[in-house]
């Protein structure tokens, strides 16, 4: 237990024993109020590893469906991401070398909340290569985050394997970061490729 929420608690307890009022009793309030921001921005996205990929039937860039059913039986990527966010597109060009590795052995699928037209106007200057899922609001809020990119590495019976989040924004060590992201992701997809 955190050393201030146990002092506070025991200053509480005291004051309540005596019947007196403290400086404890802001504290206290202090304290509740950070603890319900942090309950707040909590992204509940990191509670679905382990757990079977929510399922899904979602429209692709060409007006068809598709269902996660469609993606057993090999790994899967999927991206989260949207046109204006900066992260999303640094990460780009490391999923499409993690594309080109491992081709059709890996469903690799992007999913965005964004239309038709915007991401075909995405499209039309960025290469990602990704097969994109548009209108996607409702699925993407099942998860519960807010921070964008979110990448989902699942193996071949739809379980979340591990979930990665934007690469760190760290000028010293880009080149590193970048380096240990893609080896992150690919080890991983080995391995899963191997326990088909």
């Amino acid at each position: 237990m955190n050393k201030k929420l146990l002092l506070v608690l025991l200053v509480s307890i005291s004051s309540l024993a005596f019947g007196q009022k403290t400086e404890s009793d802001s504290l206290k309030k202090a304290m509740m109020k950070e603890m319900s921001l942090k309950g707040l921005f909590k992204e509940k996205i990191y509670d679905f590893k382990g757990k079977k990929l929510p399922p899904f039937e979602l429209t692709l860039l060409n007006g068809k469906k598709i269902k996660s059913e469609f993606l057993k039986g090999k790994p899967t990527v999927i991206n989260f991401w949207f046109s204006n966010c900066h992260p999303c597109i640094d990460e780009m060009p490391l999923l499409n070398k993690i594309k080109s590795e491992f081709g059709s052995t890996v469903n690799f699928i992007s999913i965005t909340f964004q239309s038709n037209t915007e991401v075909n106007e995405f499209l039309k200057s960025n290469k990602f290569e990704f097969t994109h899922v548009i209108e996607a609001k409702e699925y993407i809020d099942t998860y519960g985050f807010f921070g964008y990119p979110k990448t989902l590495i699942i193996d071949k019976n739809l379980i979340i394997k591990n979930i990665e989040k934007r690469i760190p924004n760290d000028i010293d060590n880009e080149e590193k970061n970048k380096a240990e992201f893609i080896a992150r992701i690919s080890t991983l997809l080995k391995e899963l490729k191997k326990s088909n």
